[in-house]
């Protein structure tokens, strides 16, 4: 199984001092490491490590795309349909329509996307998976 990582797991994952990065280091080495990213995953990584991360500057943010991307295990899935063949059924709100193209991206793959976002597992269960909450102690990135 390859792990779509969607883009708030993929930030939890690469920047210490996010506050699941504990979590998402934990649940992500106990894995088979096949994990995938997408443009999507990648920009949302860059824009929040711009935000968040102690060296803010895109050169910083690259050089950590650039380091998961060298990671073993690691795909990039291009993006090959539309936001058009995404289903809306049941979408309320502007969060939720990046969700379910991650969501339908894991689905024609034939594969898993993990979350750290427990309303886009919920909504999409035939695919998404909520990494769980564990007591350990993680290991180095």
């Amino acid at each position: 199984m390859v792990w779509l990582l969607d883009g708030n797991l993929l930030t939890a994952l690469a920047i210490s001092s996010h506050v699941h990065h504990a979590r998402a280091v934990v649940w992500f080495y106990a894995q088979p490491r096949r994990f995938a990213t997408c443009s999507v995953t990648e920009g949302t990584l860059l824009r929040l490590h711009m935000m968040s991360a102690p060296d803010t500057s895109a050169a910083a943010a690259w050089a950590t795309l650039g380091q998961l991307r060298q990671m073993q295990g690691h795909e990039f899935w291009l993006d090959g349909f539309s936001y058009d063949e995404v289903s809306h059924r049941g979408l309320t709100g502007h969060r939720q329509v990046t969700d379910a193209w991650l969501a339908e991206l894991a689905r024609q793959r034939g594969e898993r996307l993990a979350t750290l976002d427990g309303g886009l597992a919920a909504f999409h269960p035939d695919v998404a998976d909520l990494i769980p909450i564990q007591d350990e102690t993680p290991q180095a990135l």
